[in-house]
């Protein structure tokens, strides 16, 4: 028989066996925070990939309708409420509308007319002035009150209109050798309008301040026969020094040619002092030369025009009208 207290002591055990191997209360609590919080990334996830899709259609449309001047989709942020907002704002707001910058002057047929390291940029920027300076000057004077007495200024010049930047045409630049007449080197710069009527603007600067300008329109007059080669009127002031008093020529010295021909005109070629014959570059009507004098001229620049045959239709020791001494 077994002992009453080995068997007391056996179902003991076994009771508290029993009691290890039951399962206790479901953590019910435990598993709704869990879900809560997968359903939660869930949803963060799928408003993420909504953001992303319209985020990426706001860069698609900016790609295909946006200005040259658009910034780069990278320069968005996302706001609160998904959409895409330039980075330096806080909320979104309408499209900005471009501020427009100033047509220039159209740049020149050839490299070779920008020279002595004269920029495009820097040839534009000095016409852009030179057309203010007269604007100013044209002000100036129409404000000068009258001499006493009088109703209008007598030497009062009639006003004009140079036209505006974007009119023109950078045709040649070349530096400027400064002399007794206007001192200290600084650079010229010849713009022709693009109008009915074409004029050309030549301004000299000096430390990139506009010191005066010659201006007129392309000259009438025949020229060599039926007109086919017309050096400008104004040109002597890109070829000539104006050393007085017997003083001898900067040297070497930058000059320059300018003028118009007619279409039929296939080549124009100017030479000056000892140096060779150049080819002028042909720009839109008009014609532009430069090269270097190492030698004091008492001559102006010799220029020839040529026809599609090579055949000479222009020399400038036969034109009348041409000044040739200096």
């Amino acid at each position: 028989m077994t002992h009453p207290d080995f068997e007391a002591a056996l179902r003991e055990q076994l009771v508290a066996t029993v009691a290890d191997r039951t399962p206790g209360e479901a953590p019910y609590e435990a598993i709704r925070r869990r879900g809560r919080a997968a359903r939660r990334r869930r949803m963060a996830a799928l408003s993420a990939g909504v953001v992303v899709l319209t985020v990426l259609a706001g860069a698609t449309i900016l790609t295909a309708h946006g200005h040259s001047d658009a910034r780069p989709a990278t320069g968005l942020t996302v706001a609160t409420d998904g959409t895409a907002v330039p980075s330096s704002t806080s909320a979104p707001s309408a499209a900005a509308t471009p501020t427009p910058t100033p047509t220039g002057p159209q740049p020149p047929a050839t490299a070779a007319q920008l020279t002595d390291g004269i920029g495009f940029e820097q040839a534009a920027t000095a016409l852009g002035q030179c057309l203010d300076y007269d604007r100013q000057m044209q002000a100036r004077r129409q404000s000068a009150p009258p001499p006493t007495g009088q109703g209008a200024h007598p030497n009062r010049p009639p006003v004009h209109d140079l036209g505006a930047i974007a009119d023109y045409r950078v045709l040649l630049a070349v530096k400027s050798t400064g002399d007794d007449n206007s001192p200290g080197d600084g650079i010229n710069v010849v713009g022709v309008s693009q109008g009915e009527h074409p004029s050309e603007v030549i301004c000299h600067q000096v430390d990139g301040k506009t010191s005066g300008l010659q201006a007129g329109s392309a000259d009438p007059r025949a020229g060599g026969p039926a007109g086919l080669v017309n050096p400008d009127i104004n040109g002597g002031k890109l070829y000539r020094q104006a050393m007085v008093d017997g003083h001898e020529w900067k040297l070497p010295y930058t000059w320059g040619s300018i003028g118009t021909y007619d279409p039929s005109v296939a080549r124009v070629t100017v030479s000056y002092g000892n140096g060779p014959a150049v080819d002028a570059a042909l720009d839109h009507g008009w014609f532009a030369a430069t090269g270097v004098l190492t030698n004091t001229v008492t001559r102006t620049p010799h220029i020839k025009g040529y026809d599609g045959n090579g055949k000479l239709v222009y020399d400038s020791d036969d034109d009348k009208g041409y000044t040739k001494d200096l």
